[in-house]
């Protein structure tokens, strides 16, 4: 079963930073455009902001590199926060997980790729009982998320 689990999470973890890329990658390219304008022009002068292929290029491989180095310990620290995790359970929260946020990407709606692997980890590991979810952790997430959720929409609107 170990190289099997091994085979799934390869694809599964390019799956993921792909979902994260088309999810994320958007705003790193803004904030890196005004960032480049303000060098250029001075905190005044920004105005259209528009990037090169050269900067373009550059930017994917830093946000890959990103992308590459923190998605597994943040997949760790969310395993060992919130449920007793198996190796299966990080290949099937991950797929799911990246599943989730492509598809809510291609219908407009992005989310957090935290929060969807987060709730994938819970889901996989409940599966096999809830003994083996941290609730106290789950708690304090969904905590999070009923604030911060409502006050970005409202914020949005």
């Amino acid at each position: 079963m170990s190289r099997l689990i091994l085979a799934a999470h390869l694809p599964a973890y390019g799956l993921q930073c792909l979902a994260y890329a088309v999810n994320d990658g958007q705003k790193m390219i803004a904030v890196a455009g005004v960032a480049i304008e303000v060098a250029r022009q001075g905190p005044g002068g920004v105005g259209p902001v528009g990037l090169t292929p050269g900067w373009m290029a550059l930017l994917v491989m830093v946000f890959l590199a990103g992308a590459m180095t923190s998605l597994p310990g943040v997949g760790a620290r969310l395993g060992r926060g919130l449920v007793l995790a198996r190796p299966l359970h990080l290949v099937s929260a991950g797929t799911a997980a990246a599943g989730a946020v492509l598809g809510s990407s291609a219908l407009g709606g992005p989310v957090s790729m935290t929060q969807s692997v987060a709730a994938g980890i819970v889901g996989a590991a409940a599966g096999e009982g809830s003994r083996r979810v941290r609730w106290q952790g789950v708690l304090t997430i969904a905590t999070a998320w009923l604030l911060t959720l409502p006050a970005a929409w409202s914020a949005r609107s």
